[in-house]
């Protein structure tokens, strides 16, 4: 299922009923506005005959041949195109407005209210008739006096919320934001955890909606923390209950190879066997520091890279001069770090160990720490190919096809105490041949 934006949801689900409530709101504001404009003016036009018939009743009634005729076009405001009125007394035509003399002509209109089209124009007309004298009073409205005030209405509604939704979104976007806002620092924090950072999440200052997904995570590294331990303490006890029967078969061994000297027969068994032994001897030490970092907890200081660097050159002296190799020392004095130093050891003492095991005879090893901080450690042997360069950082996984015994374990080791660290480990070729390990320290 294709995963959905919280914010936006909830975003939605707030500014929907906004806008639809907007939108009802127009539009009852508009049939409220409109009928109240239509009473208003219907009542204006009524109240303007009943004024007619009052101004005008007195002299028709005493003067049969009064006649007023049209009145004079002297228009003082706009608004008087639309407007008209015609005064009859009987069939006989006394007044009307200037309008009316060729718009309406011939126009006949029913008594009471109604509406006309005249030339291409709605009007609205109200005529009313005197019972006693039967003076007919017409008066008439151009619509547009009634659309254009309903227009000027509803803009007044319109603009202000045109103006004001804007607002309103940009305030519960900020605010969805600042809500959602523990969750995105939750998951910020969750992704910058190292892979075995697994303390709990802090429960201080989170909304009553959040705790229970926190107080569930942190339950979830709890189980987590306990299953890594139980893995560690199970790796631990194998590697120090195998240790012992190892070493006493590795004693054994040498006792049946030097007593089998003289059986040529049995010697090359007896070498395979020896071999095997100390690979799973190899195996068991490997175990056992990766059991014995992973429990306990690893404080850091500050010591000395360079000096570190040197002691295990000098203990390694032995495995180079076996070799025939040429080392190469390029290390800057006092360079100090902070970490460490038992688990970086570890970490360097295993990375040399692979360079000396893959590095054949008569080859190159190169160390080289520079005044910032590079440190890379490059040989001559056969290298590793590009696809399995990150390969063998895993556990248990072998990039090599010379033939070396080997755990699988070295690099696993020292990938994580470099990660620990802080650190990044990197492999490349060296040239001609060969491999580099580099490893900055700067700023540690």
């Amino acid at each position: 299922m294709k995963n959905y934006s919280l914010r936006n949801r909830l975003i939605a689900r707030i500014t929907l009923p906004i806008l639809i409530a907007t939108l009802l709101v127009m539009v009852f504001s508009y049939a409220s506005a409109r009928h109240e404009i239509e009473e208003v003016y219907d009542a204006q036009l009524v109240h303007s005959a009943k004024v007619l018939l009052q101004l005008t009743q007195h002299e028709i009634i005493e003067d049969e041949a009064f006649d007023l005729g049209i009145e004079k076009i002297d228009l003082q405001h706009s608004y008087e195109r639309n407007l008209g009125f015609r005064i009859w007394s009987k069939d006989k035509l006394i007044a009307q407005s200037a309008i009316n003399a060729d718009l309406f002509k011939g126009v006949e209109v029913d008594p009471g209210f109604s509406n006309h089209v005249i030339s291409d124009q709605t009007w609205r007309f109200y005529v009313y008739i005197d019972p006693v004298t039967q003076i007919r009073i017409e008066v008439s409205e151009h619509y547009d006096i009634r659309y254009e005030l309903i227009f000027e209405l509803m803009l007044s509604l319109v603009m202000p919320a045109l103006i004001a939704l804007p607002i309103i979104f940009a305030i519960i976007w900020v605010a969805v934001s600042q809500v959602l806002w523990p969750l995105i620092a939750i998951s910020a924090d969750v992704n910058a955890r190292s892979s075995d950072d697994l303390s709990p999440l802090p429960q201080d200052s989170i909304p009553e909606e959040v705790a229970p997904l926190i107080r569930a995570l942190n339950a979830l590294f709890e189980r987590i923390e306990q299953s890594f331990k139980r893995e560690r303490e199970f790796t631990d006890h194998a590697a120090h209950e195998l240790r012992t029967p190892l070493a006493a078969m590795k004693t054994q061994t040498q006792v049946l190879m030097r007593k089998a000297a003289q059986m040529p027969d049995c010697a090359e068994g007896l070498n395979n066997l020896q071999a095997s032994i100390e690979r799973s001897i190899h195996l068991v030490e490997q175990l056992l520091a990766l059991a014995r970092l992973q429990n306990e907890d690893l404080e850091k200081s500050d010591f000395d890279l360079s000096h570190l660097l040197e002691d295990l050159l000098h203990e390694l002296g032995h495995e180079i001069a076996k070799k025939s190799m040429t080392l190469n020392q390029n290390i800057a004095p006092d360079f100090h770090v902070c970490g460490n130093e038992y688990a970086v050891s570890i970490m360097l003492n295993n990375i040399l160990g692979n360079a000396l095991k893959y590095t054949p005879q008569g080859g190159t090893l190169t160390v080289t720490l520079t005044a910032d901080g590079g440190l890379s450690i490059a040989d001559t042997g056969a290298g590793i190919l590009n696809e399995d360069k990150q390969k063998v950082f895993e556990r248990f996984v072998r990039a090599d096809k010379t033939g070396q015994s080997g755990s699988g374990l070295g690099l696993p080791i020292a990938k994580w105490i470099a990660d620990v660290h802080d650190l990044h480990i990197e492999l490349a070729d060296n040239q001609p041949q060969g491999l580099i390990v580099n490893i900055n320290w700067n700023g540690k």
